[in-house]
């Protein structure tokens, strides 16, 4: 009994440290979080910035909002966009969203799908990955549903960034139309 004790005893004074970000790291109970964070990847491309981008939203998940399975969830979205692996955005079937929100998330998942289909992973490749990972942001902070100002800041980094991309495809556009059919 007193050893059943000492594990409990043991237990309850290490659990207020599982949340801190070293003591998950430690115990590697989040393996994806541990590698990404000493990751450095060059910013060449939409797949290594895609892999920045979600660099930076694991280790805010991890450390500043201690929500370790959404920090792994884009850790491991690091860790196959830095491989070259395409990565595409968050499935709204595999969350738990409010009907409310579905048609924002929606529309804003095929604008950014067909803004892909029109090469603005080339054209635009930062604005592109900003996009994908604010667009991922967006639903994740949505489905959690209590942060209204990180719901918000979710999304405007997400419009910003189709801005971008749409400006950019706006004149790849007019210089494609000038090339092959210049004025006479």
């Amino acid at each position: 009994m007193k050893r059943l004790l000492n594990v409990f005893a043991l237990a309850a004074a290490f659990s207020p440290l599982a949340a801190l970000p070293a003591t998950a790291q430690l115990f590697q109970l989040y393996h994806g979080v541990a590698e990404v964070r000493g990751q450095s990847v060059q910013n060449e491309g939409f797949e290594h910035s895609l892999a920045n981008e979600y660099r930076r939203l694991a280790l805010y998940e991890a450390d500043d909002m201690v929500d370790w399975i959404d920090a792994e969830r884009f850790a491991q979205k690091t860790i196959a966009s830095a491989r070259g692996e395409t990565v595409e955005p968050e499935r709204l079937e595999d969350w738990t969203l409010a009907e409310a929100q579905l048609p924002a998330l929606t529309s804003s998942r095929h604008r950014l799908l067909r803004a892909f289909e029109r090469d603005a992973r080339i054209l635009a490749p930062h604005a592109s990955a900003r996009a994908q990972a604010q667009f991922d942001c967006w639903v994740e902070q949505a489905e959690e549903g209590h942060q209204q100002a990180h719901i918000a800041a979710c999304r405007e980094g997400f419009l910003d960034a189709m801005l971008e991309i749409d400006a950019r495809l706006a004149n790849y556009e007019l210089d494609r139309i000038e090339r092959d059919y210049p004025a006479k």
